[in-house]
């Protein structure tokens, strides 16, 4: 579990930056634009964000619940084969595929996104619905909504979410995906220039895509080892059950 958070933490860093690029400019227009003076106020706007961003973080939350409980029933239904680890697998393979992708050599994102794009045509339209966004309420179910937005960064963070193989750890690496992305996306607006600054920082994106590499593959071998270790653990106490 350790190493899938520390994971999250690195996507969630990373995506902090991609974030900005994709949902800042929609979070600016949409939600914290207004005509009414008191919606202009700086707190107000603090609070909006806040608003729009706890709405994403429920959202996220909740597709790791999901994922999580298909994973679970996967895990359960399909024990014998060992299917936790071949999740785990195929998550490290996604994970670098995310990181070629941040080296630009492969459009991995393009391809996970495009697989999404099918559910987004239904829950799109319903952001209409919400118009205007001038409470916090609204702009809270507008941020439910954005967070189904076909995302790549998101994908490969419920893939990881799917190889935890219980519901509430799945939950659990998906809300501290999007939590690294908090502060990043509350403060669209006011540091949004320096975090694109960042995120364009070729050398910190070749960093970032091979600490991804790294713990990508530690995912799978981990696992091993604690297979392993917890085997080695039964077997000396089945040992000394039976001594005495």
């Amino acid at each position: 579990m350790f190493v899938q958070l520390l994971i999250a933490f690195n996507l969630g860093l990373f995506s902090s930056l991609h974030c900005i690029g994709m949902c800042g400019g929609i979070l600016s227009t949409l939600v914290l634009a207004g005509h009414d003076t008191d919606q202009q106020k700086p707190l107000n706007k603090i609070k909006k964000s806040l608003s729009y961003n706890l709405g994403r973080i429920v959202s996220y939350s909740l597709a790791g619940l999901i994922v999580g409980f298909f994973s679970a029933q996967l895990v359960e239904s399909l024990a014998n084969i060992n299917i936790h680890f071949i999740l785990q697998l195929i998550a490290a393979l996604v994970l670098i595929g995310i990181a070629f992708n941040i080296y630009g050599l492969l459009p991995f994102n393009r391809y996970l996104e495009s697989s999404g794009m099918r559910l987004w045509r239904y829950i799109q339209p319903l952001g209409k619905h919400l118009l205007p966004i001038n409470t916090f309420l609204r702009t809270f179910l507008f941020g439910m909504l954005w967070g189904w937005l076909p995302c790549g960064m998101v994908y490969s963070a419920l893939i990881l979410s799917l190889s935890s193989g219980v519901a509430l750890d799945a939950m659990l690496i998906m809300f501290f995906f999007v939590f690294v992305t908090f502060p990043a996306m509350v403060s669209t607006g006011y540091f949004a220039a320096k975090l694109t600054e960042l995120h364009q920082n070729i050398q910190l994106s070749r960093l970032t895509a091979s600490l991804l590499i790294i713990i990508a593959i530690s995912l799978p071998l981990s696992s091993i080892y604690f297979s392993q270790h917890h085997d080695h653990s039964n077997a000396v106490n089945a040992h000394q059950h039976h001594m005495h």
